[in-house]
This record gives structure tokens, sequence and C-alpha cells, in this order.
């Protein structure tokens, strides 16, 4: 179980609630949005303990009170369907969820794409589950959407590249081969997991471990020159 802290705190003669967070960006790198995570470098700041602990949950953490105090998210009881505003998020992730395990590769790999617009613990898991598949495009998808959170998912990359499945591996290699320009991953954290796939039994794993380690220390010493 994962907990994000809330902090209480004071601010222009206000009492607010401090949790931290991690920004969402779009492709010009514009932060579009803000949401809590224990490994959050930002903050976001809400007027209400209540609002606080609504929107940690809604991300799929617990969380711990300013008095230190540890609560779980309580068990929901299954909701009825009602098509208002307030049960879009839910009914749209639900739905996405569902297709992510269609026998029709197209409509799992647009599923797959379409779920990494939600980002929470459940999504990334199955964007993981993702990295195995035969079919070339729900794989890509995969890749593209843990690379979108890289910064927060860079340890279970790391540990994809342990995995006996060599499809598995060679999609975590894919990912760190297209994370090696990004400017806020910790490249050097890749070196050695990279050296050692490229002992790895696969002939297909092993040239493009060595590829992929090339690439990330080139890059890591152009980031240790700025």
């Amino acid at each position: 179980m994962q907990y994000v802290a809330i902090k209480k705190e004071i601010k222009n003669n206000e009492e607010v609630f401090v949790v931290n967070a991690i920004p969402l960006k779009n492709k010009n790198k514009s932060i579009v949005q803000k949401i809590p995570h224990p490994l959050g470098s930002d903050g976001m700041e809400f007027k209400t303990l209540e609002e606080a602990k609504d929107a940690i949950i809604r991300a799929g953490f617990s969380y711990i009170l300013p008095n230190g105090q540890k609560e779980t998210k309580a068990p929901q009881k299954t909701p009825k369907i009602t098509y208002t505003t307030n049960s879009y998020d839910e009914l749209i992730y639900t739905t996405i969820k569902e297709k992510t395990n269609s026998s029709n590769a197209n409509v799992c790999a647009a599923a797959i794409l379409a779920i990494s617009e939600f980002p929470k613990e459940e999504t990334f898991k199955i964007l993981f589950s993702k990295f195995g598949e035969d079919n070339d495009l729900i794989r890509k998808n995969a890749i593209s959407g843990v690379c979108r959170y890289a910064k927060i998912l860079q340890n279970k990359i790391i540990e994809t590249l342990k995995s006996s499945n060599w499809v598995e591996i060679n999609s975590a290699i894919s990912c760190i081969t297209n994370l090696a320009t990004n400017s806020d991953i910790e490249l050097d954290k890749f070196i050695i997991p990279l050296i050692n796939a490229t002992k790895d039994s696969n002939p297909i794993v092993q040239t493009n471990a060595l590829q992929a380690l090339a690439i990330v220390y080139q890059n890591y010493k152009k980031n240790q020159k700025i």
C-alpha cells in the first residue's frame, strides 16, 4: 500500500492542505495537470482536508493525515451507473479498461492508447502487462504509455529487464531507448541493467541492449556537460 502525506500549512493567513504531486506534460512539455503521488516533487494545494483526501483516493493511493494517522481507501459499494458529470471519470475508465483485453488486436491497441490518459496504479499495471504481447501495435502503445510517465515508472522499467520473457525485456529496452533524450530521467540508472541485458541468452535482446546502452551513455555524457 502506497501513501501520500497530507500536510497542513498556513498561506496568506489561510489554512491549506498540501500533498506531493507529479506534473503531467503534453508533447510540448507544458504542464497540463497534476496528480497526487508519493514520489511527486511538485505540490498540490487544497482548501479542505476532504478535498485533499478525495484527490489522493482518485489517484489510486491511500493517505497520511496531518496528525500522522494512516488511512486506507474504504471499500466501495458497486455504484449505479448514472450519466452525470460526476460519474464520467469512472464510467469512461471502466469502459476503456474492459477493452484492454479485447480479442481484437486493433480494439485492444486503441484501448491501451486511451487508458494511458488516466495516470494511476491500475493503468500502469495494465500497460506493463502488455509488454509481452505478440501484437506489435499493442506493445508499441503500451511502451508509449509507460514512457509518458517514465519519471515515476523508471524503477519498474528496470525491473522488467529481469523478466523471464524476452519479449517483455525487449519492450523495456525499447522504452529505455525512447527515453534516452529525456532530461528528466536519471539515465545512469539504466547503464548497469542494460549491461546485464547484453548477457541475455536471446540474441535479439543482446543486440537491442547493446544499441540502447550506447545511446543512453552518449546522452548521459551530454547531460553531464550541461
